[in-house]
């Protein structure tokens, strides 16, 4: 038997129309796109999870909102610099302006946070 440790996880949800409906893009790419190109090329892949996933969250705005989402996951080692969650999060709050969200869940480790632009 082999075994290959991973190192750490971090995981975010995005919802689902704003990743792959380029018309809640401000840039007018896909975010799908944008999304594969940063996690394969930062972390060397991830999963998405799709189906059933919906939540519902106090808006800043609004009494409580609710969003049927996608799930990312990546397995990292960290580098000697500590650089990889740092980047993600930048990654996601750039990902947040451009998609006109308040703000986007991410957990890394045990860590819950909210990321905003």
């Amino acid at each position: 038997m082999r075994i290959e440790d991973l190192g750490k996880r971090a995981m975010f949800l995005i919802p689902s129309v704003k990743v792959y409906n380029r018309k809640y893009s401000k840039s007018k790419k896909s975010m799908a796109k944008a999304i594969h190109k940063f996690l394969t090329k930062t972390f060397g892949g991830y999963t998405c999870v799709s189906g059933n996933l919906f939540g519902f969250f106090d808006g800043k705005d609004s009494p409580t909102e609710y969003d049927e989402l996608r799930e990312f996951r990546v397995a990292f080692k960290e580098d000697e610099m500590r650089t990889k969650v740092p980047k993600l999060q930048k990654f996601l709050a750039k990902l947040c302006a451009n998609i006109g969200e308040e703000c986007i869940y991410l957990e890394c480790g045990e860590d819950a946070m909210l990321v905003y632009p």
